[in-house]
C-alpha cells in the first residue's frame, strides 16, 4: 500500500512537478504578468512571489526584476529550484516580512490551496501589511468551471526520471473541494500517495474578502488576456492595491 503523506505538502510530487508542467511557457506567462503590472510599478521594484514552487516563473521574472524574493511552503519544491533571487520556505499565510513589497505575487491558482474564507482574508491582509504604498499585488485563482473541464481527463499517468505516478482529479460540486490524487513510485519501487487539496471559491468571494482586508481591485483580467474576467472564466488573473 502507498505510504502516507508527509508534512511537506509536496514532498513526491516535487520530484515530478517539472514533468507535470512541462505543458506551460514560463517565459510566455512572465511575459504576460510583466504586461499587466509594468504600468503600475515604480522603477526597480522590490518583488517577492509566494507559492513559487520550483521556481519556473521566476526564473524569466528574475531576468527583469533584480530584486526578487522566491518563497514556498515545500521545501523541497525550493530544493529543485536552481534559479536566481534569495528562497526562504514559508506560508502564504505565515509571511515572514517586515519589509515593504512593491510587487507581490502568486501564480497557478496557488491561493486555492488556503481551504478557507478565513485563511484568504488573512492572507490578503498580510499581503496588505507589506505592501508598499503605491505596490499592487497579483495573483490568479481557478474557478469552478475549470473544476468541471479538469474532470474531462479525470485520470492520468506518466513516468519522468525513474518515477512513475498515477494522477485522480476529483471535484466535489457541493463542497467546492477539488482534489487531485497522486501515486508516485519510485525507482526503488516503493510507492506514496500525496493528495492536494484545493477551495474553489466563488467570483465575487475575492471583491468582498479584498474589501474585508484594505485591498481594493484595480483589474480583474480572463487568465492570460486583457479580456474582463467573468464568474464564467475558467481562470482569472486580479491585480490589487491598498486602500489609501
Amino acid at each position: 500500500m502507498p505510504s502516507k503523506k508527509s508534512t511537506d505538502p509536496y514532498l513526491h510530487v516535487s520530484n515530478i512537478y517539472a514533468h507535470l508542467m512541462d505543458f506551460i511557457s514560463y517565459k510566455w506567462w512572465a511575459k504576460y504578468l510583466y504586461s499587466i503590472t509594468k504600468n503600475k510599478l515604480i522603477k526597480n521594484p522590490r518583488v517577492l512571489e509566494l507559492a513559487a514552487g520550483n521556481g519556473s516563473l521566476a526564473n524569466h521574472l528574475t531576468k527583469i526584476y533584480k530584486n526578487y524574493i522566491v518563497t514556498d511552503i515545500s521545501l523541497n519544491m525550493l530544493k529543485h529550484n536552481d534559479g536566481n533571487g534569495r528562497k526562504i520556505c514559508c506560508d502564504m499565510i505565515a509571511i515572514p516580512f517586515k519589509t515593504k513589497f512593491d510587487l507581490i505575487l502568486s501564480s497557478f491558482d496557488s491561493i486555492n490551496y488556503l481551504m478557507s474564507k478565513q485563511k484568504v482574508l488573512q492572507h490578503f491582509k498580510q499581503v496588505k501589511n507589506i505592501l508598499s504604498d503605491d505596490g499592487i499585488f497579483t495573483f490568479d485563482t481557478a474557478l469552478e468551471s475549470n473544476s468541471y473541464k479538469h474532470q474531462k481527463t479525470a485520470l492520468n499517468k506518466g513516468r519522468t526520471k525513474g518515477f512513475k505516478f498515477v494522477r485522480k482529479s476529483i471535484f466535489n460540486p457541493k463542497t467546492k473541494i477539488h482534489k487531485n490524487v497522486f501515486t508516485i513510485t519510485y525507482p526503488n519501487g516503493k510507492e506514496y500517495l500525496e493528495t492536494h487539496t484545493q477551495k474553489i471559491y466563488s467570483f465575487d468571494t475575492f471583491f468582498e474578502l479584498a474589501e474585508k482586508s484594505g485591498l481594493y481591485v484595480v483589474n480583474c483580467y480572463k487568465a492570460f488576456s486583457f479580456t474582463k474576467g467573468k464568474a464564467t472564466s475558467d481562470r482569472v488573473q486580479f491585480i490589487m492595491k491598498r486602500k489609501a
